[in-house]
């Protein structure tokens, strides 16, 4: 079934499962944005600013430093998930079902769950809400995660839904998905924030824990397409001269104009703590000047490139 417009007619009450809001957001596409973040991703990044969008279920974090170790949690816990070992409050990941009743517990918020169920409806009243201030700013909706084609129906339902009010759209993906997913979501998208990371198939496996053989061809394929490639710097594997001369190369040849250069956020490592697992990146942000010679770089191929 389609609508007037030839498109497939959405349902705006289809459920997903997001885990933040941002409701004024600056560095997720023009003006002050609506930031979702859907739960879900093909890849698992060693450096991933978001572990907690990796898996598609809802997950329990932990920010130590706001535990008392008053032993609230353990009582109340109905799958013994939680327990005490001296005076070290530990998480039995293999039993917590993320139920949120440890949460409800804590006297000092140092439990949270990451992830819940919305309906696209929900997304669309909440953005509009905001309209003033997207108008003010030529702002709008972006659509991250995770990733955005892990959850399409969803996503094109929220897309659909601010589009039909007016809103401008935009999504960040890592293109690690079929064309057909992709291309479902481009007749209500304004704007795409295309993440490219590392060049060499064999060091994206090694770092991504996939190849980026799709990553490339989609983008191949959204040439002539409002779209923005975004490069993460991290420090001695994305940020190199010789990969990021190999995706300035690949850009010019795709028809790819205009790129966005990430510094590295040091405040990743924290929410891995949040989740009991190891952070495997060591490295320090890029400093003025080093990003300057990194979007001279860009500009020297060609590109329309900046510092995000």
């Amino acid at each position: 079934m389609t609508d007037t417009s030839g498109h497939a007619v959405v349902d705006a009450e289809v459920q997903g499962i997001v885990f933040d809001i941002d409701t004024f957001a600056v560095h997720d596409g023009p003006g002050i944005r609506m930031t979702c973040y859907l739960k879900g991703c093909p890849l698992s990044c060693a450096w991933c600013h978001s572990p907690e969008s990796q898996s598609r279920d809802p997950e329990l974090v932990f920010v130590r430093d706001r535990c008392i170790v008053c032993g609230a949690c353990v009582a109340a816990c109905p799958h013994s998930a939680q327990m005490l070992r001296g005076d070290e409050r530990q998480i039995i990941r293999d039993l917590c079902r993320a139920c949120g009743t440890c949460v409800t517990v804590c006297p000092t918020q140092a439990l949270a769950i990451r992830g819940y169920s919305a309906s696209a409806s929900e997304i669309v009243a909440r953005a509009v809400r905001m309209k003033p201030f997207f108008e003010h700013s030529d702002g709008g909706v972006t659509l991250t995660g995770g990733e955005v084609t892990m959850q399409p129906e969803f996503a094109r339902a929220i897309l659909a839904g601010c589009r039909a009010e007016g809103i401008h759209t935009a999504i960040e993906t890592c293109g690690a998905c079929t064309w057909s997913a992709l291309e479902r979501l481009l007749p209500y998208t304004d704007l795409i924030l295309y993440d490219l990371k590392l060049f060499d198939e064999d060091a994206h496996r090694r770092w991504t824990g996939a190849s980026n053989r799709r990553t490339l061809e989609n983008a191949r394929r959204l040439a002539g397409y409002p779209i923005q490639v975004r490069i993460p710097l991290i420090p001695g594997l994305t940020d190199t001269e010789d990969n990021l001369s190999a995706i300035f190369c690949f850009m010019r040849k795709a028809g790819l104009q205009s790129v966005a250069l990430l510094p590295y956020n040091e405040a990743a490592p924290a929410k891995y703590e949040w989740l009991d697992r190891d952070y495997g990146i060591d490295g320090t942000k890029q400093t003025a000047e080093q990003l300057d010679a990194l979007c001279a770089m860009a500009k020297d191929y060609g590109l329309e490139a900046v510092i995000d």
